[in-house]
């Protein structure tokens, strides 16, 4: 019997989808965006993350972001995901960790040198018995929900099947098959994985450096169950049912969602739908009756942006969206590590710096299961890439210069050559490099048995 709970009266039922259809057990599909959008200028674009970062530093916050933009009149254009990591494009990492996955089939969504890279890059690693496609981004209409569409239109989709939608900023988040073959999957249409400071990083009360991602937390979550109060962070993957969700809010929230502006977005949203606003009435309510004070019990006095209990939250979404929806807590600090910033860059150029100053040239194979094609890949393809791509004819030049621009007071390549790590990123440096190294080997060891045991059953 699936749980029921009684919230102002009324009685809902988990576990069933609001049309009684049950979706398949996985997803092997994969839209894999590499296009953002685009300020109108490089003034533009460089003011605003000029003064994003100005107002943490001024309000003295732990994560700092000097956020990487594109600008519509950029000679290079400035995309994040093009961005080299020992000398490698973050978008490489991104798609090697799908190709390391149960996928079957992958449409890939970005600009011609998103093409150009991808292309390079299946030639010389193969695509590992992936069908994978290629997408142009439409430079008008840069947005999340074009890109759902785009993606969904070379996607040949059931009528009620999960896909995976995935930005690829997300260079080492390669452990995904907790999301592929997770049990919710049967019974919702949308699953936002949460990024839980408590569950990724444990020890940072007592340990501040083994906090070695540093994101500022402004959303909190109450879990009943668990008696437990977590600091989240909006999710960077999603599975969902593009025929059950309207990507339209989708892309609204999701544009919405930094700095708790994604609350004001939520009411507006809510109120464009008067039929939704009468079953939402007692979920709100128990909202404003329960949440405050029993956010107390933990912490008398709390600047957050928004929090719900995590039950009610699911329960209002699940209302809003018109269809099953529910949320995810993980412990891999890959999920919120994503390459927006120059911070975010030089957080995996200093943990590929620390890994081959450990283990040798071929470092990178000790904390990416993809690691020996990716220096592969470097190695037979970059050099041609080089004399293509603007942004590689010399990167440590590029990317000083984009350290100038944003007033950051030091360089990377201080000689123009080699990398130098910021004296912060020493102990995070070493935390990570020990975490990727861990993971990485329990993945070898787990996809060794695996293996063994298919060889055995044969």
């Amino acid at each position: 019997m699936p749980r029921s709970v009684t919230v102002g009266g009324l009685v809902y039922f988990e576990g069933f989808l609001m049309n009684g259809i049950r979706h398949r057990a996985d997803i092997d599909k994969c839209i894999l965006s590499f296009s953002h959008d685009r300020h109108p200028s490089r003034k533009k674009a460089d003011a605003t993350a000029i003064a994003k970062a100005e107002r943490e530093i001024a309000s003295g916050k732990k994560g700092i972001s000097h956020l990487i933009l594109r600008a519509a009149d950029d000679p290079i254009d400035r995309l994040k995901f093009l961005f080299l990591i020992n000398g490698i494009p973050v978008m490489c990492y991104a798609l090697g960790n799908l190709l390391t996955s149960s996928l079957k089939k992958i449409v890939i969504v970005g600009s011609e040198e998103v093409e150009r890279v991808a292309n390079a890059f299946l030639e010389t690693v193969g695509t590992q018995g992936k069908d994978i496609s290629f997408v142009q981004e439409d430079p008008d209409k840069l947005n999340l929900f074009n890109t759902m569409q785009l993606g969904q239109s070379r996607l040949d989709l059931e009528p009620d099947e999960l896909v995976l939608f995935q930005p690829g900023d997300l260079p080492f988040m390669f452990d995904i098959e907790k999301i592929l073959q997770d049990d919710d999957i049967r019974n919702h249409n949308l699953i936002l994985w949460l990024n839980s400071r408590q569950m990724m990083f444990p020890n940072y009360k007592e340990d501040p450096e083994s906090e070695f991602v540093q994101r500022n937390y402004h959303y909190r979550a109450l879990c009943e169950e668990t008696n437990e109060l977590h600091e989240v962070k909006e999710p960077n993957v999603y599975p969902i049912n593009l025929s059950a969700v309207d990507p339209g809010i989708i892309d609204h929230l999701h544009s919405t969602r930094k700095d708790g502006n994604v609350v004001k977005a939520g009411i507006r949203q809510i109120m464009s739908m008067p039929s939704r606003v009468f079953k939402l009435l007692p979920v709100m309510a128990y909202h404003a009756l329960h949440f405050r004070s029993d956010l107390k019990q933990f912490r008398k006095q709390d600047k957050y942006q928004f929090g719900m209990h995590r039950d009610n939250f699911h329960r209002a979404v699940s209302i809003l969206l018109d269809t099953e929806f529910t949320t995810k807590f993980h412990s891999d600090p890959a999920f919120v590590s994503d390459v927006d910033a120059l911070e975010d860059w030089e957080d995996f150029e200093a943990l590929s710096h620390y890994a081959e100053t450990q283990y040798g040239e071929e470092g990178l194979t000790r904390i990416h299961p993809f690691g020996e094609e990716l220096l592969s890949f470097r190695e037979k393809a970059m050099p041609g890439l080089k004399a293509s791509i603007g942004m590689y004819e010399d990167f440590p030049a590029y990317i000083n210069s984009v350290y100038q621009s944003l007033k950051m007071e030091y360089m990377p390549f201080p000689d123009g050559n080699q990398y130098v790590p910021s004296a912060h990123n020493s102990e995070k440096g070493k935390h990570a490099l020990s975490w990727y190294s861990k993971k990485c080997d329990a993945l070898t060891v787990e996809s060794r048995l695996s293996l063994e045991k298919i060889h055995g059953n044969q």
